[in-house]
């Protein structure tokens, strides 16, 4: 599963707003109806006698959904009395649809989610995982990622991540050696300092008359290939606010930290990579570039900084492609994100719906998606040799070499809570960020200015952070 990144559009916000208080009101009588529904389950235990069918929505790209299915005819197998009904919608509808079935009192069991889940649970909608795994002594808070909780409150959460993503550097290694330069470091002590990412992406920049930014007849207005496309989303950037020193809140959690000058310096420099260095599309000349793993068999751009979910996509192509570490401005930092499983309390059937968010949450059952896709959240899975060879190893289509320093030791060991799931409200202040940052990205404001302005707007919204 991608958490998506809270690319969710404004929009959907309102959906989601107008859905839960129309069913607000009901959800009381809901409650006591799964808590009676839960506790019978309990107290019989799984009756191997009688059939039941749990109903799940989820999204994902044809190679996640075979995985997936696949996962789900697996439980089924262990779990003979339970039948899994799925549902899978496309991710640019899925919100709309899930909104319109709790709208109607046909909210699915289980499902996948993302950041507005937490609304969902302040409404009540959803169970508390807390609450869940105080009865289970297969499952520990301790088991997972330090910063893979999706929190509401600080002992209410909608679960551990189902599987984690990471931003990630990615880049055809044939542009690098027709450039004659070296490529991408794989260990974090040995990443690029900005600078020396800026002079990488200008010898990898080319106009159509084959000169680069630093040549005198350079042409920015007719580029035909550009040294680095990051995706200008949170997801991106926020590697390099933190590396400076920056976060998305100042350390109280009271005011925008991205409006303070170590984050706004961090965004200026990105925003300079487009307009001052030429070496990176704007927003307008970006929609005309495919997506990255088709951006970089064409040799639009050499190097991306997207998500690793990627890799799967890169997997599937016959370029020579590789990854490195992100670049550093003062400190290598990073996170993991990613989506969790909601279950509804709506759902007459609790008990299998844990069990099955259980077993499609652990990596041994859908290991072909961990194998490319996906990254573990269980700590087990970065330090245990023989868990590591089954997910990480380079000898996986999807795990080029350089992977396990690159992408999952370098991630594993400078992790810092990612905005989407620490930041209380996130999805509403990160809409506005985002508008603002497009001005910033166009060269039309600087980023001082930008964060400025929108952290007036958005000062009644930051409430803090759930995770530190």
């Amino acid at each position: 599963m991608v958490g998506h990144k809270g690319k969710w559009k404004l929009a959907f916000i309102f959906v989601i707003i107008t859905a839960l208080f129309v069913t607000a009101c009901g959800v009381e009588s809901r409650d006591a109806k799964t808590n009676e529904s839960r506790e019978g389950t309990q107290n019989s235990g799984t009756a191997q006698d009688k059939k039941v069918t749990l109903k799940f929505t989820f999204w994902g790209s044809p190679e996640e959904k075979k995985a997936v299915e696949a996962a789900i005819t697996a439980f089924e197998q262990k779990n003979p009395n339970i039948k899994v009904d799925s549902m899978h919608i496309p991710g640019t509808d899925f919100l709309q649809k899930l909104n319109a079935m709790i709208a109607g009192n046909e909210a699915p069991d289980v499902s996948y989610s993302a950041a507005w889940k937490l609304k969902m649970g302040e409404e009540g909608l959803i169970y508390n995982f807390f609450d869940l795994m105080k009865d289970d002594p297969s499952i520990h808070k301790e088991d997972y990622l330090e910063y893979a909780w999706w929190n509401w409150d600080q002992d209410k959460s909608a679960g551990p991540y189902q599987a984690s993503v990471v931003p990630s550097l990615m880049y055809n290694a044939d542009m690098f050696e027709e450039a004659g330069v070296e490529l991408p470091p794989i260990k974090a002590e040995e990443a690029w300092t900005w600078d020396e990412f800026v002079e990488v992406a200008k010898k990898l920049t080319v106009d159509r008359n084959g000169n680069h930014p630093d040549d005198p007849e350079f042409d920015p207005k007719n580029i035909k290939q550009y040294g680095v496309k990051l995706s200008l989303g949170w997801s991106s950037y926020m590697p390099m606010v933190l590396s400076n020193g920056g976060d998305y809140l100042t350390a109280d959690g009271k005011e925008l930290g991205l409006a303070q000058p170590e984050a706004t310096e961090a965004l200026q420099k990105i925003a300079d990579l487009i307009n001052v260095h030429h070496v990176s599309p704007s927003p307008i000349q970006a929609s005309s570039i495919p997506a990255p793993a088709t951006a970089l068999q064409s040799k639009k751009v050499a190097m991306i900084i997207d998500g690793s979910w990627n890799h799967l996509d890169l997997s599937k192509t016959n370029i020579n492609w590789g990854v490195g570490v992100l670049p550093v401005i003062k400190d290598y930092k990073t996170f993991f994100l990613g989506g969790s499983l909601i279950i509804f309390k709506s759902s007459e059937h609790p008990k299998e719906a844990w069990e099955f968010t259980k077993f499609l949450t652990d990596p041994q059952n859908v290991l072909d998606l961990h194998q490319g896709l996906w990254m573990p959240q269980l700590n087990k899975w970065y330090e245990d040799p023989e868990l590591i060879d089954k997910w990480a190893s380079e000898e996986l289509p999807g795990r080029p070499a350089g992977f396990q320093d690159a992408v999952m030791r370098s991630t594993y060991e400078h992790a810092e809570p990612s905005p989407e799931n620490n930041v209380k409200n996130f999805v509403e202040i990160d809409a506005a960020v985002s508008a603002a940052l497009d001005q910033v990205w166009l060269g039309e404001k600087t980023a001082e200015q930008a964060m400025k302005e929108v952290e007036t707007k958005v000062k009644s919204l930051v409430q803090g952070t759930y995770l530190k």
